[in-house]
């Protein structure tokens, strides 16, 4: 896997506007630019929220989700945290500001 840019800041795309359906723990993401749906997690949406509200690195991202959920650092959250957001920003959802 490509590691993320330690400086690299992602932010929601401004162009994006995206439908929402939420199921249980399913989220979907309509994007109309695209016309592809996307099936998103629980991380990914949270990512997503953050990323809403201010342009962000990976560790910062990783940080409000540790501060989020009162939770230790853990290795294998800041994997996953990082290949969402690489998943993320490949779909166009977010983009590096």
């Amino acid at each position: 896997m490509t590691a993320v840019p330690p400086d690299r800041r992602w932010g929601v795309d401004p162009d994006a506007s995206l439908l929402w359906r939420h199921w249980g723990e399913a989220h979907f993401a309509f994007d109309p630019r695209s016309s592809q749906t996307h099936f998103l997690n629980e991380l990914a949406v949270e990512l997503y929220s953050l990323l809403q509200k201010t342009p962000q690195t990976a560790d910062e991202l990783y940080r409000a989700v540790l501060a989020h959920h009162d939770v230790d650092e853990d290795e294998a959250l800041r994997e996953a945290l990082e290949a969402t957001v690489m998943v993320l920003d490949r779909l166009g959802l977010i983009v590096a500001t």
